[in-house]
């Protein structure tokens, strides 16, 4: 039965949250919350341990069950082949997974898995109609209010986007939209070159496709699957759009059992900034905690020699 109740024989006298013998964290007054799920909740101390700062309270993760997940940092939202982006948040968001997250990760013996947009031609035929409106149609500002504000575009997931010049005068083909295995869905470069440099490491980075907004929408899909097999329990939630993808993916990691901990200044988006303040504001009340990269490093960069055994 899931309680809160004081650790037995806790030094601190933590107090247990969850069920003691299943899924638990536990509480201490100084020291905030411990998420390294030890065997018991008086068993010996999960080591190695981060404590990393949140918004509320210190939380102390085991990196050997913790994943860095990096939402939907492609060429779609990133490249400046496309759609002429140049700079925004989701840029400043990939420099601070590049300079401060994912080292921290490596160092630490995190998993850094990519979570992205990469529909196959089976999926294609069974995504529901709300993601064709998603892709397929916009609002005309310059249109009265009513049922006439909304139009179809030229695009839409499937479809041929054409070529599009690179930053060096080269062109190339898009692909089809949200497709697997297109330009438009590949990792964004600098991404890519950590992805393609870590595949000679011990923990490589890992990469998963998604054909909803979650990339954890069933509670079974191939990133779900692989995380339960390592025995991963804690995520560390970074990407674009904050509002959209990240946040439909922290609530169903949550929903399924896992801890959720968004990296604020890993995430970007386009929408208005209430909705980044939403995210934020219900990530640290409803679904977990709300931390930054920085916060990850300096965590990491705290950790005892005997820590890092």
């Amino acid at each position: 039965m899931a309680s809160v109740t004081p650790a037995a024989d806790a030094p601190s006298l933590c107090t247990v949250v969850g069920n003691p013998e299943s899924n638990f964290w536990l509480f201490d007054k100084n020291d905030g919350w411990d998420l390294t799920h030890p065997s018991t909740p008086d068993g010996p101390t999960v080591h190695p341990r981060v404590q990393i700062q949140t918004t509320t309270a210190p939380v102390t993760i085991a990196p050997k069950k913790t994943a860095l997940v990096i939402i939907d940092m492609q060429n779609l939202f990133l490249s400046s082949a496309l759609w002429g982006k140049t700079r925004g948040e989701g840029h400043d968001a990939e420099d601070a997974l590049l300079n401060d997250a994912i080292p921290a990760a490596r160092k630490a013996g995190i998993q850094v898995m990519h979570v992205t947009w990469g529909i196959s031609e089976q999926e294609l035929d069974k995504i529901p109609p709300v993601l064709f409106r998603i892709f397929g149609f916009g609002e005309v500002n310059s249109a009265p209010p009513g049922p006439g504000k909304e139009r179809g575009g030229q695009s839409g997931v499937g479809k041929d986007l054409g070529n599009v010049q690179l930053p060096d005068g080269s062109t190339v083909s898009a692909g089809r939209l949200l497709m697997r295995d297109q330009f438009n869905t590949a990792l964004h470069d600098p991404l890519q070159q950590g992805f393609d440099k870590s595949q000679n490491d011990p923990l490589p980075h890992v990469r998963f496709h998604k054909n909803r907004l979650s990339g954890f929408w069933s509670g079974s899909t191939s990133c779900v699957k692989h995380l339960q097999e390592k025995g991963i329990t804690t995520l560390l939630f970074a990407g674009v759009n904050t509002d959209q993808c990240v946040l439909a993916s922290v609530q169903d990691a949550s929903n399924i059992g896992f801890d959720t901990i968004l990296l604020k200044d890993g995430c970007g988006t386009t929408s208005p900034d209430y909705t980044r303040k939403m995210v934020e504001f219900n990530c640290r009340k409803s679904w977990g905690f709300v931390s930054s990269c920085q916060a990850l490093k300096d965590g990491v960069d705290n950790m005892t020699s005997s820590s890092l055994l």
